[in-house]
């Protein structure tokens, strides 16, 4: 909109702020005051024909004054329809992916001139992001070059170069990369339109009748584009070792014809093979080089070490077996040809489902030992979701239901939907035996309540003769949780947990400075003096570490063995006065180790509801970093979880 970058930039931050400091415009864009004011200078001379102005109000900063709401609002639509253009270059992430976007599109040399300007930084700025930019490209086999007087550039396979798009320069938050194009994308394909090519492409899989999730649907569309740019810019993929199964070319062919005559290019047999490989990956053709009889057995092997180390008995699912055998060679499929498989829900899974998690990585890290069949932790956590559900088949229908009174304060309709969507989320779990106004329920006595568990309400209530869980009407995500959590903590006598699974010969403050290969042996060394565990364990637990991270998030660690191989059923507590590095990114204050004796794995899922709640609660983490007693932590733990 404006003539250069920098006043896009500056306008668009004054916009957005009631008050814009001039300290904050200088660390934005890294220039001083007195070029803040003469780039305010040239914002003005475009705005003041379009109903505003910008101006200083002193010890406040710049703000908009608008003149003519009329022009201005046109203004604004015109502003911000070009904005959607230009990548989002606020922070260094940002402007690190936004240089390695740039010296990828161009086949010439870029100037380090150009691009400190291209994104307002000063040359020892750039310098140190260089350096981290250089690291990047060693990650994908590729090679930056300096020329002198030319400037600097990076080569290397075309396949590769894709692979970084996809895999750093165009990776975003999930739910935002799902529901919509990003700024990134927009900027990136500004030469593709993003809406049309997600049209084409729903066309072309829904008349080859191609199903897909939203997330890969993404996927496939912004490979598509990412084709379309790169040869548009006249940059050529190589991959001519690939027969693509004829029961797909029809679909191939299909998008091809729209992108060739949209754009106006001829997309090569490489191309085609290019797009072969991101459906494969991306959706359930069942087209693959992976030997099926070896797949099976592998499956079979690993629900028997679930069940031989879990107790969990899911050999006979069909459901799971099917699902696990179409997810994987799926996933093996992809790992054959180096695609993209990344699970942006990773951490999501490893935190509210810590259980199923390491049940799964346990198993695969038993089974799948030999490439191509070896998978990585993003693998693990989509399978880890297959296992969880089975377990929910398999073992919580059996439980019995909870008798609940529904307590519903807004009319009949919102009763009816919600009665409706508990039944629905909860069909094995909860009855409900009755819906109430509150009005109603506040008359009720324990004789009218004996055959109930608890309320579900979604109001306050002040009649305390049941334990109640609140939620919304429209029983979002966050009341699931809820009340799973408060089921969960009916089906176990919390303070029996207490006293089996903690010990006080089992809990410990560690002073002073120390290692997390220290505070594992010193863990063991208490289980070992008192007989619980042998000289395994600690080669089990350390085993299981190099696998993957055991931290549950930024405070507390979860260190366990491999396999099943002590006397009792324990956890260890360490508290450390001083944080621990657990691994690159996590400093560590507390340390639970499992302890788990053979024919007690099912209070796996009993300890895990307490981890959860742990991870979930920052104020509960550091009441327990600041125990200094096994009493006080257990005072902690009896304040901080719920009893019933």
């Amino acid at each position: 909109m404006f003539q250069h970058k920098r006043l896009n930039m500056m306008f668009n931050h004054i916009r957005k702020n009631e008050y814009t400091p001039v300290s904050s415009l200088q660390s934005l864009l890294n220039i001083t005051d007195r070029t803040i004011r003469n780039d305010i200078l040239e914002i003005n001379d475009t705005l003041s024909a379009c109903g505003a102005l910008v101006k200083l109000k002193r010890n406040y900063g710049y703000y908009i004054e608008i003149t003519d709401d009329e022009k201005y609002s046109d203004f604004l639509k015109t502003f911000e329809h070009s904005d959607d253009k230009k990548m989002n270059i606020d922070t260094s992430e940002e402007r690190i992916k936004y240089i390695l976007n740039e010296l990828l599109s161009s086949e010439d040399y870029v100037s380090m001139d150009e691009l400190s300007e291209t994104v307002f930084i000063s040359k020892n700025t750039l310098n140190k992001y260089i350096k981290i930019i250089k690291n990047i490209v060693n990650k994908y086999d590729l090679e930056y070059i300096t020329k002198p007087s030319s400037g600097v550039k990076i080569i290397g396979s075309e396949n590769r170069i894709r692979k970084l798009y996809v895999e750093y320069i165009l990776s975003a938050n999930f739910n935002e990369y799902v529901t919509s194009f990003t700024k990134e994308e927009r900027s990136i394909f500004s030469n593709i339109d993003l809406d049309w090519l997600r049209k084409i492409t729903i066309d072309q899989l829904n008349s080859h009748f191609v199903k897909t999730s939203d997330y890969n649907m993404k996927n496939i569309i912004i490979h598509l584009a990412l084709m379309t740019t790169r040869v548009l810019g006249n940059h050529y993929i190589n991959l001519y070792n690939i027969t693509p199964d004829s029961s797909i070319m029809g679909l191939i062919n299909g998008l091809c014809r729209e992108i060739e005559g949209k754009y106006d290019i001829i997309l090569s047999q490489s191309e085609k093979n290019y797009m072969y490989l991101q459906l494969i990956a991306n959706t359930h053709l069942d087209i693959t080089y992976i030997d099926d009889e070896k797949l099976r057995d592998s499956i079979n092997q690993m629900l028997e070490v679930i069940y031989t180390d879990f107790n969990f008995d899911l050999r006979n699912d069909e459901i799971l077996y099917a699902d696990l055998f179409r997810h994987l060679k799926s996933i093996f499929t992809s790992k054959l040809y180096d695609l993209n498989s990344n699970n942006p829900l990773l951490e999501t899974i490893k935190t509210n489902y810590p259980l199923e998690y390491e049940i799964t990585l346990t198993a695969i890290a038993k089974t799948f030992v030999f490439e191509p069949y070896v998978l990585k932790e993003d693998d693990v956590g989509y399978v880890s979701v297959y296992i969880g559900a089975a377990i929910e088949r398999c073992y919580y229908k059996s439980q019995k239901k909870k008798n609940v009174i529904l307590v519903c304060g807004s009319g009949h309709a919102t009763t009816r939907m919600l009665e409706t969507r508990l039944n629905i989320v909860f069909p094995d779990k909860i009855n409900i035996v009755k819906c109430l106004s509150y009005n109603e329920y506040s008359s009720y006595t324990k004789e009218d309540v004996e055959d109930i568990d608890f309320v579900i309400t979604t109001i306050t209530l002040d009649n305390n003769l049941l334990p109640s869980v609140m939620v919304d009407f429209a029983l979002n995500n966050k009341d699931v949780e809820s009340i799973n959590r408060h089921l969960s903590k009916m089906l176990h006598k919390r303070l029996q947990m207490f006293e089996h699974f903690f010990d006080k010969d089992l809990f410990m403050r560690l002073k002073g400075n120390t290692t997390k290969e220290d505070v594992i042996r010193t863990m063991y060394q208490k289980t070992y003096d008192k007989g619980i565990v042998d000289e395994r364990f600690i080669d089990s637990v350390l085993k299981r570490e190099e696998i993957g991270k055991t931290n549950m998030n930024d405070v507390f660690a979860l260190p366990h063995p491999m396999e099943l191989c002590a006397t009792d059923t324990k956890v260890v507590v360490a508290l450390l006065d001083n944080p621990i590095n657990w691994n690159e990114s996590n400093m560590i204050q507390i340390v639970f180790m499992l302890v788990i004796k053979q024919g007690e794995q099912t209070d796996f899922e009993h300890l895990y509801d307490i981890f959860i709640e742990i991870i979930s609660d920052s104020k509960l983490q550091q009441k327990i970093i600041n125990s200094q007693t096994y009493e006080e932590f257990m005072d902690v733990l009896y304040d901080g979880i719920s009893i019933d």
